[in-house]
């Protein structure tokens, strides 16, 4: 056999390994909770939504200017809403880091009622009935949270329920290093 043939007979092999290698990779080692956003290092979009509350002012993206903050993209529907509402509790509580929340394509009174009932971590909140801001922040399910940093830019995206991990090694030193700057 002469050593064109030999190598025609290895290239195909060569190239099925690094795509296993390549796939492999993704499956094992990409960070399903941080998807790039186009709006990262981008000022939030402008809106203005009806506050949750009745009888509150309305809540803006004006609001979110002036300190590093967490904004909260969820609904009472969602269930890992559900098991992220403790640490929301705890980083409100503990760490007293304002988060705000944008309640997404939900019923004003059951989401009052879930505050009311489990605890209101959030300094604001507004009501995105049609989730057209959610939509405008690139939000494409439930929980969303977004650090922002004192001038109202969006610095990270996190994706998913914020456990304790995700906390102490990601959230936390970020919002730090912001703050310190």
């Amino acid at each position: 056999m002469n050593p064109l043939q030999r190598i025609k007979q290895i290239v195909p092999f060569l190239v099925l390994f690094a795509l296993l290698g390549l796939l492999g990779r993704e499956l094992f080692y990409s960070n399903t909770n941080e998807l790039p956003s186009a709006l990262l290092g981008e000022n939030l979009p402008n809106f203005t939504l009806p506050n949750l509350f009745p009888g509150q002012k309305p809540f803006t993206s004006k609001a979110l200017t002036g300190r590093v903050l967490l904004l909260n993209v969820w609904a009472t529907w969602c269930y890992a809403c559900e098991l992220e509402h403790p640490m929301l509790m705890k980083i409100n509580d503990q760490y007293h880091i304002p988060i705000y929340s944008i309640v997404y394509k939900d019923q004003a009174k059951d989401a009052v009622e879930w505050l009311v009932n489990k605890g209101n971590p959030f300094v604001m909140s507004g009501d995105d009935k049609k989730g057209d801001v959610a939509i405008d922040l690139g939000v494409y399910g439930t929980p969303e949270t977004f650090v922002i940093d004192k001038q109202g830019k969006i610095v990270y995206r996190h994706i998913g329920a914020i456990d304790q991990k995700t906390w102490d090694e990601t959230l936390y030193p970020l919002i730090r290093k912001y703050e310190e700057s």
